[in-house]
């Protein structure tokens, strides 16, 4: 968590310096463009060379708008690390890549060909076309004699500081990319949580659903209104065909739905049948055992009087037979 923190810290640095420091560039060289004064070509030079490019002036335009345009990616990379968002970051740290190959490639080129006789006599020649341009650099020591000898010179130096801003410059590039490193991991961390959260509402969802569906599926049913009848009057839920309603009864129909499931998650509707039913089992059998008191069904009935045995009453000579066997 400190290592984030010093590298945002430092990205937070190297993109407000990057963007301030550009910018003061940018705008200095737009200044100086304005208030220098070019020197006019005359009408035989124009005739001449129509097509003549004037270098100083290309150079001018290309570094005011590499300032411009890094400037403004420096403060792209300001907002990101502000805001800590990873595709500002990403954007700004893609830029830095870029740049610091293409300028480590051009400085490179540039002290190689600074080296040699021709290229310094060539820049020379380009500084001897512009007399107002030299009279400003004359505070250095730099003048049209001595031109090829200041550039040699400069050259050894110019490396040394190209080498050393190449250094520093990797050094933020590393900066900015464990910062992005980072901020990627977060936000990817993020995003997984967040989907894990939703596939699991998504399965409890879709358990919820096939729990519903393995305890029945839902039937349609028709409900008619109730009758003026008295409420102790036991009733009985029974199918009947729709067809055998009258128009106006199915007029009078309500539309329901019921899910037909176990006896152990019955509807209401199935609850009360069995209820009606249980009891009306329980009124149907008391019935039926008063009933049976009263008629004697499946017993004999003997007409008796109190003390009379139930087989007849014998003579005293046949019981003596009897007692003989």
């Amino acid at each position: 968590m400190l290592r984030s923190r010093l590298h945002r810290v430092a990205s937070l640095i190297i993109t407000f310096f990057g963007t301030s420091i550009n910018f003061i560039v940018a705008a200095q060289l737009l200044a100086a463009w304005r208030s220098f004064k070019w020197e006019q070509e005359s009408e035989w030079e124009m005739l001449g060379d129509k097509w003549r490019v004037d270098g100083v002036k290309v150079v001018w335009i290309l570094l005011s708008s590499y300032f411009a345009s890094s400037a403004a990616v420096s403060a792209v990379g300001l907002a990101g690390v502000i805001k800590n968002k990873a595709s500002l970051v990403r954007f700004y740290r893609d830029y830095s890549i870029a740049d610091f190959s293409f300028c480590t490639v051009f400085a490179t080129t540039a002290v190689y060909a600074a080296f040699h006789t021709t290229a310094r006599a060539g820049i020379c020649e380009e500084f001897s076309r512009h007399p107002e341009l030299m009279r400003d650099v004359l505070e250095v020591g730099l003048n049209v004699e001595n031109c090829e000898l200041w550039l040699e010179r400069a050259v050894l130096a110019l490396a040394a500081i190209l080498f050393t801003i190449i250094i520093i410059r990797l050094h933020f590039l590393l900066a900015v990319s464990s910062y992005y490193s980072y901020l990627s991991r977060h936000t990817s961390r993020i995003c997984c949580s967040a989907s894990s959260r939703e596939g699991n509402n998504t399965l409890y969802a879709r358990s919820l659903h096939t729990r519903s569906d393995s305890n029945g599926s839902r039937k349609r049913i028709y409900l008619l209104p109730r009758t003026h009848l008295s409420d102790d009057m036991e009733l009985v839920y029974a199918p009947v065909p729709i067809n055998r309603l009258t128009i106006e009864q199915r007029s009078q129909a309500k539309e329901a739905w019921v899910s037909e499931s176990s006896s152990s998650s019955s509807s209401p509707v199935e609850q009360q049948q069995q209820h009606h039913h249980h009891h009306h089992s329980r009124r149907h059998s008391r019935s039926n055992s008063a009933s049976s008191r009263q008629h004697r069904t499946g017993t004999i009935f003997l007409p008796i009087q109190p003390g009379e045995g139930l087989l007849p009453a014998y003579s005293v000579d046949v019981q003596r037979d009897f007692a003989k066997v």
